[in-house]
């Protein structure tokens, strides 16, 4: 099916917490199938075997990026910024990667998409100094060994930060996509969120692993919306 049509479908499912909850827990978010290496008689059906598995195992990531962009557009749904994070009524709401991007075309399919009166806009960056005018920024696996100091330099913005790096909210990231027995999990560290001022729904702690809902300034507005829409 084509990456077009496949997203829709995914975005659709998930325009509800109730559809962010089957996507990541039902929907096998990092269920990812390793391709073990098949026995072959000779070197010509290795190297066809070889290549297949290879084939097979981008499929996959790709998928996983692909449901992962999904999921960071409904972070945003679930999320408020402080007026000061626009500098127009018309500012987008933007989403960037920074450091290697795992999303490919998957993060091209978030331009364009509504939440609330905004438009998203996406863009790639390298530094963690061009971070400020993003309003969510996925943390790239690359940037691992530099975490610490990018998310110092993250957390002096209203900046909702995501990752699927191990102990990424011990080390001051908001949420972390986590993977248990095959199956992610959403982490968020609240203290983070009150401190980088970015609110989060209520319904979207309820789905968290950790969430000490009293440490933060919860957005009951968004909370009252995410209910309707149930």
């Amino acid at each position: 099916m084509a990456m077009n049509q496949y997203f829709p479908s995914i975005a659709t499912t998930a325009a509800s917490l109730r559809g962010l909850l089957i996507a990541v827990l039902a929907g096998g978010l990092i269920a990812l199938s390793t391709v073990p290496a098949a026995h072959a008689d000779s070197a010509t059906a290795a190297d066809k075997t070889d290549g297949t598995a290879a084939n097979n195992s981008a499929a996959l990531i790709s998928r996983e990026y692909l449901i992962k962009a999904a999921i960071l557009y409904n972070f945003a749904k679930f999320a408020s910024w402080p007026d000061a994070a626009f500098d127009q009524p018309d500012t987008p709401l933007r989403v960037c990667v920074l450091g290697d991007d795992p999303f490919g075309a998957a993060l091209e399919s978030l331009n364009g998409k509504q939440v609330r009166n905004r438009t998203l806009a996406t863009a790639r960056i390298t530094d963690a100094h061009d971070a400020p005018s993003c309003h969510v920024v996925f943390v790239s696996t690359s940037e691992r060994t530099h975490l610490p100091e990018i998310l110092d330099t993250l957390s002096r913005h209203p900046i909702l930060t995501v990752a699927d790096i191990d102990r990424f909210t011990t080390l001051g990231g908001i949420i972390a996509l986590k993977k248990v027995d095959n199956r992610s999990r959403i982490e968020v560290n609240v203290a983070a969120a009150s401190h980088a001022g970015v609110k989060l729904s209520s319904k979207l702690l309820r789905l968290a692993d950790t969430a000490d809902t009293a440490r933060l300034p919860v957005d009951t507005d968004r909370s009252n919306e995410s209910d309707s829409q149930l």
